[in-house]
C-alpha cells in the first residue's frame, strides 16, 4: 500500500518535471522587437550634462532616438558600444541619464573612456522624465519622429540585431521627414 501511494505521488512530480523541461528546451520566441503603439512623446526641458537645457522641441522636424541609461546599469554598459556604432552610422541619439547616484562626473568619465554616442545628454535625477516617457527600467530607447510622436520603443539593451532594426526605422523616419542622412564620420 505504501509503495502505491509513493508511486501516485511521483505522477504529479514527473508531470511537472516533463513540462518544465519542455518549457526550458523549446525554441525561444522571437526577441523583443523594436515596436510600439504610436503615441505623443512627453515634452521635456531638462538640465544638460554639459550645461544648458535639453529640450524635445529642439528636435522638432527631425527624428531622434532617446536612450534612457545610467552608469550603474550593467545592460547599459553592454549596450554602450552598440550605441557608439549607431551614432557613427548617422543616428541622432539623445541620452537621458536616469536616477544616477554616482553623479555627473562618473557619467562624463564613462563617456570620455568609452566614447560618447549622444548628441545631447539630459539629466533625470528624480526619474520624472523616465516616468513621463513610460520606461519600465533601463536601458530603454524611444524613436521619436519629426512630429514628436514615439513611433518605436525598445525595452532592453541594443544588440547588433536590434540596432540594425533601429537604424532602419530611424532612416525611414528621416526619409519621411525629408531630411538627408548625416554622413558617417571619417
Amino acid at each position: 500500500m505504501k509503495r502505491s501511494v509513493a508511486l501516485l505521488a511521483l505522477i504529479p512530480f514527473s508531470l511537472l518535471l516533463v513540462v518544465s523541461l519542455w518549457l526550458l528546451t523549446r525554441p525561444n520566441p522571437e526577441p523583443a522587437s523594436f515596436t510600439s503603439p504610436t503615441r505623443p512623446a512627453p515634452s521635456f526641458d531638462v538640465a544638460g550634462l554639459d550645461g544648458g537645457q535639453v529640450k524635445l522641441s529642439d528636435f522638432k522636424g527631425r527624428p531622434v532616438l532617446v536612450n534612457i541609461w545610467a552608469t550603474w546599469c550593467a545592460p547599459c554598459k553592454l549596450e554602450h558600444p552598440v550605441l557608439v556604432d549607431m551614432a557613427g552610422k548617422g543616428v541622432e541619439i539623445v541620452g537621458v541619464l536616469y536616477k544616477d547616484p554616482t553623479g555627473e562626473d562618473a557619467a562624463r568619465e564613462l563617456l570620455k573612456r568609452e566614447g560618447n554616442p549622444f548628441a545631447h545628454i539630459g539629466l533625470d535625477p528624480s526619474g520624472d522624465l523616465g516616468i513621463a516617457i513610460g520606461i519600465g527600467g533601463v536601458p530603454e530607447s524611444f524613436l521619436i519622429d519629426a512630429d514628436g510622436m514615439i513611433v518605436k520603443t525598445h525595452r532592453s539593451y541594443f544588440d547588433d540585431t536590434s540596432a540594425a532594426a533601429c537604424i532602419a526605422a530611424y532612416r525611414a523616419e528621416l526619409a519621411k521627414s525629408g531630411q538627408a542622412p548625416k554622413p558617417a564620420p571619417a
